[in-house]
C-alpha cells in the first residue's frame, strides 16, 4: 500500500531499469484491465519487477526463464497507460523498456559497447525519449554524437558520454544541444516538445534546463532542433538570467508551464515552475514537514506535477513522493509501504514519483532499505486526477 495524506489512493507498482534492444515478452496473467492501465488483482498498488516466466520461450534481454531483474524503475506514463523505464539484468547490464498492451519491449540503443540506458518519457503517439552512455571514444570532435572522454578519476563515466535519444517505430535519433556534448531528455509532449537538460563534462555548473522541438521530414524522418534553454539569453525566460545546475523535466503544451529542478545559491536542491517565461522556485515543505530537498519530475497537461522531497533532519537517502495539483490545495505527500514475510509493515526508505499522465496515474520507484533493490510503482488518485 501507499501511506498518504489528503486522500490519495495508491494503485500499484511496476519494476524495470534501462538501455536499448528490441525483444518483447508478456506480462503475468494475473493482471486485470482497469481503464487504460492494467492492475495486479487483489492489491491497492502494483509492484512489478521485470522478469521472465519460467515457461517462457522469449525473455527480456539479459534475463533467462525464471529470472527477475536486479533493479527496476518506472520513469514515464502516457495517456493510454504505456509505461517506460529501466531494468538491470542478471549480468548487471542496464536496459530501457516500454510496457504497452501488457507486453514489455526491451530498448537497447543499436551501438556496440553502450554502457547503460534509461527510457524516461513517452507521449500519446508512443514516441520515447531518454538517455544512453557511450563507450569511451575521445578521438573524435566534441560535437560528434560518438564523443566520449576517459572515465572520471573515480572510475565512473564522464557526463559528456551521456547522450539523448528519440525512439519511434524501431528508429533511433540522437539528441544533443548545439555546443554541448551531453544531453538528458526527460519528457516529450504530444506536439513534440522535448524537455530535459544540456551539459558539458559535469552535471553541475555546466548543466542547464533545455527544450528541443521534434519535427518530421520525408518518409517519417525525424528532426530534432534546439528550442530554448535556461542558459543566459537562452530564450526560456522572459529576462536574460541563467539558471545553472537545472533540468527541465516536463511541461504543458507549447511551453506555457515547465517544471524541473535546480540547485540554489545555498546549495539546496529545489524544484521550479516556469510560467510564461517567469521562473518560480518551488519547495515541497508543508507545516508538518519542512523540506530541505525538492525535485519536480513531471507535469501533465492539466498542470498537475509530481516529484520527491526530503524533510529537514531526515537521513540523506530518505525521500517522499508528492503530487501537487497547482490549484492552491496542499500538496499530497506519500510513501510506499509493504508487508514483510512476518506480516510487519515496512515504509520505504525512499519513494520517488517520476511521471504523471492526463488521468492522474503516477509512476515511480521505491527503495525499502539502504543497499536494497529498486522496485517500480503505479499509483492512482482517489477520484479523478
Amino acid at each position: 500500500m501507499i501511506a498518504n495524506r489528503k486522500g490519495f489512493r495508491p494503485y500499484g507498482a511496476v519494476v524495470a531499469v534501462g538501455v536499448f534492444l528490441s525483444s518483447t515478452f508478456f506480462v503475468a496473467a494475473d493482471e486485470v484491465a482497469t481503464s487504460s492501465v492494467r492492475l495486479l488483482s487483489g492489491g491497492d498498488f502494483v509492484s512489478i519487477d521485470v522478469s521472465c516466466d519460467a515457461e517462457a520461450t522469449t525473455c527480456p534481454a539479459g534475463l533467462a526463464p525464471g529470472a527477475v531483474a536486479r533493479q527496476t524503475g518506472l520513469r514515464g506514463i502516457n495517456a493510454r497507460g504505456d509505461i517506460v523505464g529501466f531494468y538491470v539484468d542478471s549480468a548487471n547490464r542496464q536496459h530501457g523498456f516500454v510496457r504497452k498492451d501488457g507486453r514489455y519491449t526491451t530498448i537497447d540503443f543499436p551501438l556496440a559497447g553502450i554502457r547503460g540506458m534509461v527510457a524516461n518519457g513517452i507521449n500519446p503517439q508512443g514516441e520515447i525519449v531518454g538517455q544512453y552512455v557511450l563507450p569511451i571514444n575521445p578521438n573524435v570532435d566534441e560535437s560528434s554524437p560518438l564523443f566520449c572522454p576517459e572515465n572520471l578519476p573515480n572510475g565512473t563515466a564522464n557526463p559528456a558520454c551521456i547522450k539523448g535519444f528519440h525512439y519511434q517505430n524501431g528508429e533511433y535519433t540522437t539528441i544533443m544541444f548545439s555546443g554541448h556534448p551531453g544531453a538528458i531528455p526527460q519528457r516529450i509532449t504530444a506536439n513534440g516538445e522535448i524537455h530535459g537538460c544540456l551539459h558539458d563534462r559535469d552535471l553541475g555548473m555546466s548543466m542547464y534546463g533545455a527544450t528541443w522541438r521534434r519535427s518530421f521530414g520525408p518518409k517519417g524522418s525525424v528532426y530534432i532542433a534546439d528550442a530554448y534553454s535556461l542558459q543566459e539569453n537562452g530564450g526560456e525566460l522572459a529576462d536574460s538570467m541563467a539558471v545553472t545546475m537545472s533540468m527541465n523535466n516536463g511541461g504543458t503544451l507549447n511551453g506555457h508551464a515547465i517544471v524541473g529542478l535546480f540547485t540554489d545559491m545555498l546549495g539546496q536542491p529545489r524544484g521550479y515552475v516556469v510560467r510564461n517565461g517567469v521562473f518560480e522556485e518551488y519547495n515541497a515543505s508543508d507545516a508538518a514537514l519542512p523540506a530541505n530537498l525538492t525535485a519536480i519530475w513531471d507535469m501533465n497537461p492539466q498542470g498537475h506535477f509530481v516529484g520527491n522531497f526530503r524533510g529537514q533532519g531526515e537521513a540523506a537517502a530518505r525521500r517522499h513522493g508528492f503530487l501537487d495539483r497547482d490549484d492552491g490545495s496542499p500538496r499530497i505527500a506519500f510513501d510506499i509501504t509493504v508487508q514483510d514475510a512476518s506480516g510487519n509493515t515496512m515504509t520505504a526508505l525512499a519513494t520517488a514519483a517520476f511521471g504523471i499522465n492526463p488521468d492522474g496515474f503516477i509512476v515511480g520507484q521505491y527503495l525499502l532499505v539502504t543497499g536494497g533493490a529498486l522496485h517500480g510503482f503505479v499509483a492512482a488518485p482517489l477520484s479523478g486526477n
